[in-house]
Order: structure tokens, then C-alpha cells, then sequence
């Protein structure tokens, strides 16, 4: 797919621009970043949103269909399945007693295609107090069945994929080459088997009897988490000590799976660096197998936005001494790079990311692993209580999506390694004192001998020759109005994802935590001035140039003195 460097839309608007159900908003300048930390997202947000985020326009506008159908002053959340539904509503009943709260199945009433269902939660709490439920349970309804929704109740029962329309769109080359299926089953059953590593009967996860039958689908990355939580409570949790239902992390997880304890657990949870996994293994000593001191222990290999990686195979020696599972997210490198399943015991995924590669489709995916000591007992939980809440649509847009990914991940392999050498020999940890440039956060110069380790040996066997490091890079500089300069005069998409075909940069500090959060992160090791890098397929001199030159403008309108500090 042929990419090229465009500036980005104006504040709010879709990247690409009309790109229907798109999951990026542009942010153009620092400070929109920083309103959407601050919740006022909706105030500048045009034709479509993160649907996780913020309430979709497709889904406010059915929102209000059915809230006038059932002739209620409530406010109201919509979701796919019952189960979905009641959990909202156990949320609100815990934690705002006062409010009142119900669950209505009003499928007749949006007018749903079959088999399909939709709920409606109705409670009297301020919406701003649920919204952070809605954000990080991540299972809320599909903008796809909200819009397919609207259609059929004005009549209009023709089946849509919400793709872009028109000749001229970014995309379009790409949906011209590919026809979707017909059957959702069929794009399941598709999806299921990438996941899984299945390549022309073999496998490259490295781990012998996996499976697709053990890979399980869920409308997003968020809700993917959220399920390894329950899967956790419902088994290991339901047996240890109150004491010990504590998660812990190494390093720093996605930023939404700490909101996400935040709002979700009593229990709290441990966390710890690479250099505190002795502290962690004095932890573990105070437990038993029958009686682990931890619940599991969580990593993102590699984390986000810093790009280190854990030394896994220590943690996978602990895990096996001490009795626990390790949960990894492969999202950031991807199951092409490395091979995660032969140390941990689960594995979870946001498709929405590099996997679709498109950004107008969410997903998520859990892979249990069959040699795991629990994967018996997680196996018959995901059994007895999975459900299928994936809408057709997103499933069929996911499939036709994922077939480039191995093309994909060989060019922004490219691209995010030349880019992250170039920078890296401008900044300072790179040994040049000259510039704007603090520091290169990229496997290839963070922990890099634990990524290393973690390279997928298979990866040729699905089409991927040499593997690397993954799209995502960061860098810090000397002062935060430096960066400030270099990320207004950066001449490509600035957005709110990541692992999308198209190169896209943000303010991540600023963007991803409110600013009261500021001092966990200065203790987290979180700079104010980063600026993240979600590297594309767009010509690699051509990209260099881009960024090269905004360094040129934070370097020529800034001091670079060391001491200054904004």
C-alpha cells in the first residue's frame, strides 16, 4: 500500500480525513493533546471519535433514537449482549448506590439485524461518573451496529461495512484489491487461525498444539483485558488468599490498564521495573505454590511509551517456582517479531493496532497457551462464560484489513529502525550534546538484549525474512517548549492511536494522563516532553526529512542549554 505524508487535519477531524469510523482524531498542536487528557475531547472532536473515548456519533444518534422510544429522562450506555449490559449495571450499583439503574433489551426498538441484540443501561448518575466504565471495559456496542442500526430504523435494510467510499481516499486502492467474505463465521474462523500462528499447517508461536480453538475474539483490545482480569478472578482468584489477589506488573503497562485497576480493583497491585525484579522475587518468596504471593504478573513486551522489555525468561523461571501465570501484551511488536507464547501463559492483543494496520476497526484477541500448567483450568472457564460479542461487520473489516499484515510489519520494521538511528545519533544519549534531543526510547537502544532473546526464530515461515523491533518509538528532549516546537512543525498525522499504515505522532504524556497524574509519572520515569512516534509505510527518505526538519525548528527557535527546563 503506497502511503505519503500529509499534514494533519484540522483539531478533532478524522486521519486519514473522511475515513469513516476511524478510531483517530487529529491533534495538531500540543495543547489538543492536552485537552483531551482533561475530558474536553468533546468539544472538538468532529465526525467520529476512539469509540472507546468518547460516545461515537453513530451511537449517540441511536443513543437518542431509543431514549426517545422508551420516553425516559435516564441517561443511558448501549451494549451488545446482556452480559455486557449487566455489568455495567453492576458498576453503577457499587460504586453510586444512590442512582437508579436497569438493563432493557431494546432490540426491536433499534431495530438490530438478527442474531444481533442491543441493551440499553439506564441509571440516573451523572454520565461523566459512568463514562470511565464505558472507557475501560471497552464492550461497548460497535459503531457499525449503532450505524447499521440508524439505516434500518429509517428503512434503509441494505448491509454496510462503513468502508470509505470514492476513488480518491487513502484507502481505497486497498479495498478495490480485496473482496470481504460474505460470512462473518468465515472471517472468525480466519482471524482465529492468524492469531493462533497457523501458516500453511505449521506453527510459528512456538509453543507445539496451539490452536485457533484457543484464541478468543472480543470487540476490543480494552475489553481483551478486562476478560484476562475475569478470567483470573474466576479461577486463581476464587481460591487464594484475600492478601494475594494483587496483580503485579513489570514495567509500565498500557496506560488504561492502570485506570482501569484504578476503577475496577479493590485489591490494587505491585509494580516493579527491571531493576526491582529482585524486589519482586523477595515477594514471591513470602508465598507458597498452594498460596503464590501475587494473583499473576502482567507485561507489555515491549512496554509503552518507553519500548523496554522485560527479562522474560527470569520471569518465566519465578512463574514456574512460585506457582502464578504471566498475562503478556504483544500488541506494541507484534506475534511476527517475537515469540511471547514459550514464556508466558496467556497472551492478549489489540487487533485495532498494527494487525488491522488501517485504524477504522476495533478488535481484540486472547490466545491461551496449551502447555501452560493452567491452561486446564483457564481453558474450561473461557468455555463455560465466553461469549461472542464481536459484531459481524467489525470482524469482516478486521479480516480483509489483516491480510497485509506481514508486508506492513516488514516496512514500518524498516522505516521505525532508520528512523530511531537517525535520532539517536542527534540526542543526547546517543552521544551528541549539540541538539534538542534528550533520549531514543526503541528496543533496538532499550533493554535491547531482552528483545532480543524474544525474536521470532518461525517468522520467515509466514512471509517475514529478518523480524525487528516493532513501529513505536519515543523521544525526550531538553526543555518541554523544544518539544512543543518540534511536534507543531512536524508535517505529519498527529493522532490517538498507534499501528496504523500511516505515520503518526503525539504528545503521549500529555495526551494519555490528566495532569494531576504528573507526579506518577515523573516517579514512573514518564517524561512531560515525550513525543511518540507510531512509524507508517510512507517513504522512509521522505520521513526522515519530515522529522529532520522539525528538529531543525525546535533546535533553531529554542536554547538547547541542559538547564533549561521550559
Amino acid at each position: 500500500m503506497a502511503m505519503y505524508l500529509q499534514p494533519s487535519p484540522p483539531t478533532g477531524y478524522a486521519v486519514p480525513p473522511n475515513t469513516p469510523h476511524s478510531v483517530c482524531n487529529s491533534v495538531p498542536e500540543w495543547e489538543d493533546n492536552v485537552a483531551f487528557s482533561l475530558g474536553k475531547a468533546g468539544k472538538i472532536l468532529k465526525e467520529t471519535s476512539y469509540p472507546r473515548f468518547n460516545i461515537h456519533p453513530h451511537v449517540k444518534q441511536l443513543t437518542v433514537i431509543i431514549v426517545g422510544a422508551l420516553d425516559t429522562q435516564q441517561k443511558c450506555f448501549l451494549f451488545p449482549t446482556r452480559m455486557l449490559a449487566d455489568e455495567c449495571r453492576t458498576f453503577v450499583e457499587v460504586h453510586f448506590p444512590s442512582s437508579s439503574c436497569d438493563v432493557h433489551c431494546v432490540t426491536e426498538i433499534a431495530h438490530a439485524p438478527p442474531p444481533h441484540q442491543v441493551f440499553a443501561v439506564l441509571f440516573s448518575a451523572d454520565a461523566p461518573k459512568i463514562m470511565p466504565f464505558y472507557t475501560f471495559h471497552g464492550g461497548g456496542i460497535s459503531t457499525r451496529l449503532a450505524e447499521l442500526c440508524i439505516r434500518r430504523c429509517a428503512g434503509d435494510l441494505r448491509p454496510t461495512l462503513g468502508l470509505p467510499s470514492g476513488a480518491g481516499h487513502t484507502f481505497s486502492e486497498y479495498y478495490n484489491k480485496y473482496a470481504p467474505f460474505a460470512s462473518a463465521d468465515d472471517a472468525k474462523k480466519v482471524l482465529r487461525s492468524r492469531v493462533s500462528g497457523t501458516v500453511d499447517g505449521g506453527n510459528i508461536r512456538g509453543v507445539p498444539g496451539v490452536s485457533p480453538d484457543d484464541v478468543y475474539l472480543f470487540a476490543s483490545g480494552m475489553q481483551t483485558i478486562w476478560r484476562s482480569h475475569k478470567l483470573l478472578a474466576g479461577t486463581i482468584g476464587s481460591n487464594c488468599d484475600p492478601e494475594s489477589r494483587k496483580v503485579a506488573h513489570v514495567n509500565l503497562l498500557y496506560c488504561d490498564s492502570y485506570k482501569f485497576l484504578e476503577l475496577t480493583s479493590s485489591a490494587g497491585y505491585h509494580f516493579f521495573s527491571n531493576d526491582t525484579v529482585d524486589e519482586l522475587e523477595a515477594l514471591l518468596a513470602t508465598g507458597t505454590p498452594e498460596n503464590p504471593a501475587i494473583m499473576a504478573l502482567y507485561t507489555d513486551f515491549p512496554g509503552n511509551p518507553h519500548l523496554r522489555s522485560a527479562d522474560i525468561a527470569r520471569l518465566r523461571e519465578l512463574a514456574d517456582r512460585y506457582n502464578f501465570p504471566i498475562i503478556v501484551d504483544e500488541t506494541v511488536a507484534g506475534y511476527l517479531n517475537t515469540q511471547m507464547l514459550p514464556y508466558c501463559d496467556v497472551v492478549v492483543s489489540s487487533l485495532t493496532k498494527l494487525f488491522s494496520g488501517l485504524g477504522n476497526v476495533l478488535g481484540g484477541a486472547m490466545l491461551l497457551n496449551p502447555s501452560s500448567p493452567f491452561y486446564p483450568e483457564f481453558k474450561a472457564h473461557m468455555e463455560a462464560n465466553y461469549e461472542d460479542s464481536y459484531f459481524d461487520s467489525d470482524a469482516i473489516v478486521m479480516e480483509m484489513n489483516s491480510r497485509e499484515f506481514v508486508e506492513r510489519t516488514r516496512v514500518v520494521n524498516h522505516n521505525a529502525e532508520k528512523l530511531s538511528d537517525m535520532l539517536y545519533t542527534r540526542s543526547v544519549i546517543g552521544g551528541f550534546e549539540g541538539g534538542v534531543l534528550q533520549a531514543v526510547h526503541y528496543p533496538k537502544y532499550r533493554t535491547r538484549e531482552n528483545f532480543e532473546r524474544c525474536r521470532n526464530p518461525l517468522a520467515a515461515q509466514a512471509g517475514l525474512e529478518a523480524p525487528g523491533y516493532g513501529c513505536l518509538l519515543s523521544v525526550t528532549f531538553k526543555s518541554l517548549a523544544a518539544a512543543k516546537a518540534f511536534y507543531s512543525a512536524l508535517t505529519c498525522y498527529k493522532g490517538t492511536t498507534l499501528g496504523t499504515v500511516y505515520t503518526l505522532a503525539n504528545a503521549f504524556t500529555a495526551l494519555a494522563y490528566h495532569p494531576e497524574k504528573m507526579q506518577w509519572l515523573e516517579d514512573h520515569g514518564v517524561e512531560e516532553s515525550l513525543v511518540r512516534f507510531s512509524v507508517g509505510m510512507e517513504d522512509t527518505a521522505a520521513l526522515l526529512k519530515c522529522v529532520s526538519d522539525a528538529l531543525e525548528v525546535a533546535e533553531n527557535s529554542h536554547s538547547v542549554s541542559p538547564d533549561t527546563k521550559n
